[in-house]
């Protein structure tokens, strides 16, 4: 039988309601969902309850979006750990420090381990400004990093914009010094002179960070629990690509009403940060039991959600 998706142009649409399709904005989603006549040849029984479980997954899934946006906030923070504390700005994150280089939410989602480009775990908390300079003070001249902040941005454009130097004070080198590349010129304890620039991508040069998602959840029928991992990365590359890798480790969902599992057959995901927060990639799987077997495919085109493809099989 000839497929006949159903591609749908939405204008600022917000509801579920509108044309089956959950995004904002003016574009254009293929959504089998809202008009399964892909499976005809196959179908059987109670059509739309036998794909609520492709639903319950797409609803799911936004979670990437969220660990990805994240990961990289913690990128920015941590590459500007001593440039924000020259502007008195705390390390906003849900992420706590967990001890052996490691971060992690308080409901356990998500992890990422910040270590060495040889591997080694960083020795101490890579946030906290003390673990490189022990009893850091910071000021800025009025011409550079403190006039950045006042025209806004992220930190890591204020980095970029800052052309004064960082006025730094502390009484001991911390166990995280090698990180900003200071040398013998850093001396145990004194007054440096320091460019914000350099000090941001001297931590970006030299910390690499990886992470693991760990979803666990409900969503209408179907209980899902899925592992992601993020394999290391330098914090310079990451923030350059805005792109945070989400390899697939293991995927169970299951649906109690209909009797449905699922099978990932194909898994290419990754966030990007670049503006819009979005996935890019395509994850295949088979829909086992039920009234009636069949494949889907999620196609996410850089965006937050994806195109649904059915298939018999």
């Amino acid at each position: 039988m000839q497929r006949s998706p159903r591609s749908l142009v939405l204008l600022a649409c917000l509801v579920p309601a509108c044309g089956g399709a959950r995004v904002s904005g003016s574009i254009s989603v293929t959504d089998e969902l809202t008009d399964p006549t892909a499976v005809a040849a196959c179908a059987r029984g109670d059509v739309a309850a036998n794909l609520a479980i492709v639903a319950d997954l797409r609803d799911s899934y936004h979670e990437m979006i969220v660990c990805g946006g994240l990961q990289l906030q913690f990128s920015q923070n941590l590459v500007n750990v001593i440039a924000n504390a020259a502007l008195g700005r705390g390390q906003a994150s849900q992420l706590r420090y967990q001890g052996n280089g490691v971060f992690a939410t308080p409901n356990g989602m998500m992890m990422i381990k910040t270590t060495t480009n040889d591997g080694r775990a960083l020795a101490a908390d890579a946030m906290d400004p003390n673990s490189y300079l022990v009893g850091l003070q910071v000021t800025a001249n009025a011409g550079g990093l403190i006039n950045a902040a006042a025209r806004g941005g992220s930190p890591w454009g204020l980095v970029k914009q800052a052309s004064a130097s960082l006025d730094i004070q502390f009484s001991a080198q911390g166990p995280l010094f090698s990180m900003l590349d200071l040398g013998a010129n850093g001396g145990l304890s004194g007054r440096l002179l320091l460019d914000p620039k350099r000090l941001a991508h001297a931590i970006a040069k030299n910390i690499q960070i990886s992470n693991r998602i760990s979803v666990d959840n409900q969503q209408g029928g179907t209980t899902i629990h899925y592992i992601l991992e993020g394999p290391p990365q330098p914090l310079d590359d990451a923030i350059e690509h805005k792109a945070v890798p989400m390899k697939l480790v293991s995927i169970v969902a299951t649906h109690e009403a209909t009797g449905q599992s699922i099978r990932v057959t194909d898994w290419t995901m990754q966030f990007k940060g670049d503006g819009g927060k979005v996935l890019d990639g395509t994850i295949g799987l088979d829909v086992d039991g039920g009234e009636f077997p069949y494949a889907v495919k999620f196609n996410y085109p850089h965006r937050m959600e994806p195109d649904i493809d059915l298939t018999c099989r």
